[in-house]
């Protein structure tokens, strides 16, 4: 028995390697098929009798044993609808029974794939190349909750996304703090496109208008509208004036004019005129010959014309034979001027009849001061008798420093006052003079007089007086100060108390423009208008209208801690619009408004956000020129055309719509075993439930153990080439040994038969 036995199980060898050869060629033959689980083989011995002291061969038996759970390569491709699992799991799949152009129906049977290369089909759904159909679980569109109580075929049905009309409209930018009150032209509006229920678009135009420091007006725009959400008009009362009445006359400056008589006689040789103003002095001094009363003053006029500090301060001319001007060149700016000089004073002459003989005297008396000469022995020529007269009278301590005596010609001499435009007393008395009797004359020196008195120039002031009305209703009430070709214009913004608030903002629009030429101060009810420049006129006139301004929505920013936040929205201002503002306004509320609109289909609430009171969070007011669109965003959308689906790693599937959104419509679920290597194979890389892999338990992925997918991936086969070759030899090598078993047992036997032989 021992022969046949082992020919028995060398055949059983033979079987259970030609088994692991199938395997083998299978796996091969399904290395590049997506979702494929290789087939291993799972020898097992078969026992007969085997103990102690017997043994007899029983073979063996090759069992196929399964790679389910083994994950294969995931690779990426081109379609947006393939999926892989990254971990455990299966797709859960139906297979149809009935297929046609009106319907699909499917077995009731649950499959399970890891095949993930599904294509949407004409019909909408999801199949793979093995032609089962994904299940998954239909997701609620109200709450996004999937309906985990119904597993189904995933039919793609939601071709067309209905369109959603707008309900919020979110602003948030920054609205520039420098912007001047009632701009021209005004800030380029901010606009959104918005739709109705009909997937319609339409334009919401926001318009914001800076109407006071920190406060702006804000009028919403929807033009194809029959309801208006921001609508009136605000009138106020028209009994507003401006009056202008002069206060002060202007009085131009004056310009300082002095005349000066220049000496009769001229200046003798070596006489001098000196002029004077402060530091500033010129001096001409008489040559051989003398000068000419006009020779003086034209000398003079040129000195003082020609010298730089003089020049700068006054002029000299209108020069006649005997006097001349200085006029100040800026008039109102008054000087003192001197002369001075031995030609600026009286002069006397003494003339001498002849010689003097021995014991002659002349006494000479200035101001009650004498001075005698008497003529020695042998006497004095005339020429002797006026040096010696000059010599006495230059020489006395008591007459010299009041006059100064020189020659005059030959005969003569002459006596000037040393104090400019000074006069002095003069007396002659010759004791005796045997030749003859002295002769005098006396003629003043220069001299001057204030011909124009400097004058100071007054500024013209201006009083306007307003009357009339102020409060919240007079927004848009003009007061304008026109000062020659130029003019102001203060427009009402409605936080105006008093007529003392318009004044000021009028005399603040006034002195910042230094062109008007003059300056405004706003007492109560009144300004006054008072010229730049004192002694330039100017021309006013003045004039008030009454306003009328578009309602608006009215929006405050604050100040301190809080500067260029949004600190208040009032709805005092929007006549007959349906807009209105928050009733709970502070730090962190909600700053929204709300406001209808209808374009044919209905009314329609839009809630327009600016973010949050006395926060960055929305609507700001900080620096900068132009408004400042950080985002404007709207919630509604036209009608859209399904375009392409996405998964998701947790299995949503996310239908993708022309118009820009996506819908969650679905969720792949994924289905995990006990035992998922028990799985009955199914044709097309499908398994069935069994007894031993136990039930299936399915959960969304990520969820429970499950996996994750992977949208525009596959999951090739788990077959490793290299390891099947392997295999293969090992098996080829495994037979060949068997089969020789065989032979060498049928040898063994032939000798037996031979025996009898």
């Amino acid at each position: 028995m021992s022969i046949l036995g082992a020919m028995f199980t060398a055949v059983s060898g033979v079987n259970a390697q030609s088994r692991s050869l199938g395997h083998i060629s299978d796996n091969i033959a399904n290395s590049q098929t997506t979702g494929y689980k290789k087939i291993d083989t799972r020898f097992e011995t078969l026992i007969t009798v085997s103990n102690n002291n017997l043994h007899q061969p029983g073979g063996v038996i090759a069992s196929p044993s399964y790679a389910n759970a083994l994950q294969g390569n995931v690779n990426q491709t081109q379609s947006v609808s393939n999926m892989a699992i990254s971990g455990q799991g299966f797709f859960v799949v139906s297979r149809p029974t009935v297929q046609n152009a009106n319907q699909t129906l499917f077995d009731d049977l649950q499959y399970y794939t890891r095949a993930g290369d599904f294509e949407v089909n004409r019909d909408g759904y999801l199949v793979n190349n093995g032609g089962y159909f994904l299940n998954g679980w239909a997701v609620d569109q109200t709450t996004g909750v999937p309906d985990t109580a119904t597993l189904a075929p995933i039919q793609i049905v939601q071709t067309i996304d209905e369109p959603t009309p707008t309900s919020e409209i979110e602003f948030v930018g920054n609205l520039p703090a420098s912007s001047v009150v009632n701009p021209t032209p005004p800030l380029a509006p901010t606009n959104i496109r918005v739709y109705d229920a009909l997937g319609n678009a339409h334009t919401v135009s926001l318009e914001w208008v800076k109407r006071a420091d920190n406060l702006w007006q804000l009028d919403i725009v929807a033009s194809d509208s029959t309801l208006d959400p921001v609508s009136g008009t605000i009138v106020g009362v028209n009994d507003q004036t401006m009056a202008l009445a002069p206060t002060t006359a202007n009085v131009p400056a004056v310009a300082q004019v002095d005349t000066f008589t220049l000496p009769a006689d001229g200046l003798g040789f070596g006489q001098t005129l000196t002029f004077t103003i402060g530091s500033n002095s010129v001096t001409v001094t008489a040559p051989v010959g003398g000068y000419t009363q006009a020779q003086t003053g034209a000398a003079l006029v040129s000195a003082i014309n020609g010298n730089p500090g003089l020049a700068a301060q006054i002029t000299a001319g209108n020069l006649t034979a005997t006097t001349f001007d200085v006029t100040a060149d800026d008039a109102g700016t008054p000087f003192s001027a001197t002369v001075g000089g031995t030609g600026s004073g009286q002069t006397s002459y003494i003339d001498l009849p002849g010689a003097m003989a021995a014991g002659d005297d002349i006494t000479i008396t200035v101001n009650g001061n004498p001075v005698t000469i008497t003529a020695p022995v042998g006497g004095y020529t005339v020429a002797q008798a006026r040096d010696a007269l000059i010599t006495a009278i230059n020489s006395d301590v008591t007459v010299g420093p009041l006059v100064t005596a020189s020659i005059f010609d030959g005969d003569s001499l002459a006596i000037n006052s040393d104090t400019p435009l000074g006069t002095f007393a003069l007396a002659i008395t010759d004791g005796a003079i045997t030749s003859g009797a002295l002769a005098s004359s006396t003629s003043l020196g220069a001299s001057s007089v204030n011909t124009t008195a400097n004058g100071l120039p007054t500024a013209q002031v201006d009083t306007v007086t307003l009357t009339g009305t102020v409060g919240p209703s007079e927004i848009g009430d003009t007061w304008t100060v026109n000062v020659g070709s130029l003019s102001i214009n203060y427009v009402a913004n409605g936080t105006e108390t008093s007529l003392n608030d318009v004044a000021q903002g009028i005399a603040a629009l006034i002195n910042t423009n230094s062109a008007l030429g003059v300056t405004a101060t706003a007492l109560g009810g009144t300004i006054q208008l008072t010229a730049i420049d004192a002694g330039t006129p100017f021309s006013a006139n003045v004039s008030a209208t009454n306003g009328s301004t578009d309602a608006f929505i009215d929006v405050q920013f604050g100040t301190g801690t809080a500067a260029g936040q949004l600190v208040g929205l009032s709805n005092a201002y929007n006549i007959n619009g349906n807009a209105t503002t928050p009733t709970a306004q502070s730090l962190g509320d909600d700053a929204i408004i709300t406001f209808q609109v209808d374009y044919g289909v209905g009314p329609q609430t839009i809630e327009l956000n600016l973010g949050a009171f006395q926060t960055t969070e929305g609507v700001t007011q900080f620096g900068g020129q132009t408004i400042d669109v950080r985002r404007f965003t709207q919630d509604g959308v036209e009608q859209g055309l399904f375009k392409d689906l996405t998964i998701r790693d947790n299995g949503d599937v996310e239908l993708n719509y022309d118009n820009g959104r996506s819908r969650v419509f679905f969720k792949i679920p994924l289905a995990q075993f006990y035992d998922p290597n028990s799985l009955k194979r199914e044709a097309g890389q499908a398994f069935s439930e069994t007894f031993d892999s136990g039930s299936a338990r399915v959960a969304g992925a990520g969820e429970n153990g499950a996996g994750t997918l992977r949208g525009s991936a596959v999951e090739g086969s788990n077959v490793d080439i290299a390891e099947e070759f392997s295999k293969m030899i090992v098996t080829q090598r495994s037979y060949a040994a068997n089969t020789r078993v065989i032979t060498t047992a049928d040898e063994m036997l032939a000798e037996v038969i031979n025996i009898k032989r």
